[in-house]
């Protein structure tokens, strides 16, 4: 095994688990989306080598979701829509900026 460091400035974690309208999950609704517009974003914005993208199987709170974790910083934003996204952005840039 071999540890190391993250090569970003922040690991951007999107939950789309889904639990088929059993009950309600972070992959209902806009989910999806949020994904994949995020990952349009950052790359537009060429922070791709500082931000990564990745989705999460389940981040534990899916009563509260669609939940995004931006880690290491520890934000996490819940109940987010499409709408949320230039705030999500925002954050990016404003963490970016410290780095």
């Amino acid at each position: 095994m071999k540890r190391q460091e993250t090569p970003y400035a922040c690991h951007v974690f999107v939950c789309v688990k889904s639990r088929n309208s059993e009950r309600k999950s972070c992959g209902d609704g806009d989910n999806p989306d949020l994904k994949v517009r995020l990952k349009n974003e950052i790359r537009s914005r060429g922070w791709k080598g500082s931000v990564r993208v990745s989705e999460a199987s389940c981040l534990g709170q899916c009563d509260t979701g669609p939940n995004i974790m931006l880690y290491p910083q520890g934000i996490w934003f819940s109940e987010t829509t499409l709408e949320d996204l230039p705030e999500i952005l925002q954050t990016l840039e404003e963490l970016l900026a410290e780095a």
